[in-house]
Order: structure tokens, then C-alpha cells, then sequence
């Protein structure tokens, strides 16, 4: 359930050039289910929907990675320890849990990486399984949270465009990898609309595949249909609003231009 909250900031981290990780005291925010996001208020401006890159029940905390790209993150990122944000959340529908009974990847590119390590944290690997994880950036430097992958036991590949660090390329190469010796396996992945595009054309029928969309939007309740994509809906194409229809869908709910 969503609800209008006052969270103090306590940790501010830059874990790369241009993005900036804020860890805050919330209960609520910290129960989110990891995909959902946080509509984040900037002074003056439009609420920010950011999602959630870790989730701490226990302890109350959660957190959210975004890239500085303009006088709204710009201000959010310059709040230091100690300011409170407020936020509205947490919104929007999440990733489902994976069947453990099968083995499951989790592919990022850019921004897109951080709710998939909310996902990873909380998820058990398969029996007998080493999770997956593909992550891709566009050069070394813009790469997140690569080792917290590998600190919960992952199996991680690397793209990067420039070939700066890992595989020279896109994330889809080392997917088609792995899906071709998992045909049935899960996928969830969250990034560009191109990269998601080509996560569901690449997987084609196989398995069940996940994509968590990055859009702009105003309300992030629905109500403005500033964020909405074609979709499939009972009766043919129909309009999904990403805020709370998604911003997760299956394959088959989503139609890519």
C-alpha cells in the first residue's frame, strides 16, 4: 500500500560518476516489492519516480540509485545525511518471485541494474543453480553495483559498448548464451526500451521473461497518462499506464514499436 512519507536520509553514496545512491529510514518504503519505485518530490519540480535498489525489512532502511540528469536530480542529489525526502510510495507492480524450481537471470543495463539487486537480495537461487546476472553500461566507469552481484554468489557477465570492461557489446549476446542452455529459464530485466525490446525478442516463447520499463511520468497513480505504452490487452492493442499497470510486465503484456 502506498502512502506519502517523510524519510530521513541516512547513508549518500556515489557509486559511479553522475549517480548517487540514497539509503533512507522507512518501514514502509523498505517493505516495497522489488521492481516498484519511489515518486520522489524535487524542489519545485515534478516528483522523480526512482526505483528501489535495496530493501531492508528488518532493519527499516531502503535505498535508491538515479543517474544526475537535470535541475530535479541535481537537487535530489545534492541532499546530504540527515535531509528528508519526501516520497510517495512505495507505487506501481513489482517483479513476481521466480519459481525456485527453475533457474532465473537477471539482465541491467544502466540505471536499469539497481532494482535488480533488490530482486537478487531477496531471491533464493534454484536447486542446484548459480544465479545469472548480465549487466551492461555503456563504458567502465558507468558499470553499478557489479560486486554486490557477485558478494550474493552470482554468476555475473559484462558488457559494456566501448568493450572497456567484459564483452564488447550489448547484454543480448551473453543472454542468448544462457537462455540457449536454459530454455526454460526466467528472465527479468530492466533498462532502455531498446534493450528490453531485444530481451523479448531474443527470448522469444521461451520460459518467462519479465520487463521492468524506465518511463517519464507525472501523476505515477495512473491518473495523468503521461507514461502510457501499447500493450495487448483482452480485445487487441490497448494502452498501459507503466506507473500502475507496471512499470513490470510480461513479455506477452507489452507490444515494442
Amino acid at each position: 500500500m502506498s502512502e506519502l512519507i517523510l524519510a530521513p536520509i541516512i547513508k549518500r553514496h556515489v557509486p559511479a560518476p553522475d549517480h548517487v545512491e540514497l539509503w533512507v529510514h522507512s518501514p514502509p518504503l523498505a517493505k516495497a516489492t522489488p521492481g516498484q519505485f519511489a515518486h520522489v518530490a524535487t524542489q519545485g519540480m515534478l516528483r522523480r519516480p526512482i526505483s528501489f535498489s535495496r530493501l531492508d525489512v528488518d532493519t527499516g532502511h531502503a535505498a535508491i540509485l538515479f543517474q544526475v540528469v537535470g535541475v530535479g536530480t541535481r537537487w535530489l542529489a545534492s541532499q546530504q545525511e540527515g535531509a528528508v525526502l519526501d516520497i510517495l510510495g512505495p507505487l506501481g507492480r513489482g517483479f513476481p518471485a521466480p519459481d525456485d524450481r527453475r533457474p532465473w537471470c537477471l539482465v541491467g543495463g544502466g540505471v536499469g541494474i539497481p532494482p535488480l539487486l533488490a530482486a537478487a537480495s531477496q531471491w533464493t537461487p534454484a536447486a542446484q543453480t548459480t544465479p545469472a546476472t548480465i549487466l551492461g553500461a555503456r563504458t567502465a566507469s558507468l558499470l553499478l553495483l557489479e560486486e554486490n552481484f557477485r558478494q550474493l554468489g552470482h554468476e555475473v557477465w559484462v558488457t559494456t559498448d566501448d568493450g572497456s570492461r567484459g564483452e564488447k557489446g550489448t547484454v543480448i549476446g551473453p543472454l542468448a548464451r544462457w537462455l540457449a542452455k536454459n530454455p526454460l529459464g526466467q528472465v527479468y530485466a530492466c533498462g532502455p526500451t531498446a534493450m528490453l525490446s531485444a530481451v523479448a525478442a531474443t527470448s522469444g516463447q521461451r520460459g518467462d521473461v519479465w520487463l521492468a520499463l524506465e518511463q517519464r511520468m507525472g501523476c505515477g497513480v495512473g491518473a495523468c497518462l503521461a507514461c502510457v505504452v501499447l500493450g495487448n490487452g483482452a480485445n487487441g492493442p490497448s494502452y498501459r499506464r507503466v506507473c500502475a499497470d507496471g512499470p513490470v510486465f510480461s513479455r506477452e503484456e507489452l507490444i515494442f514499436p
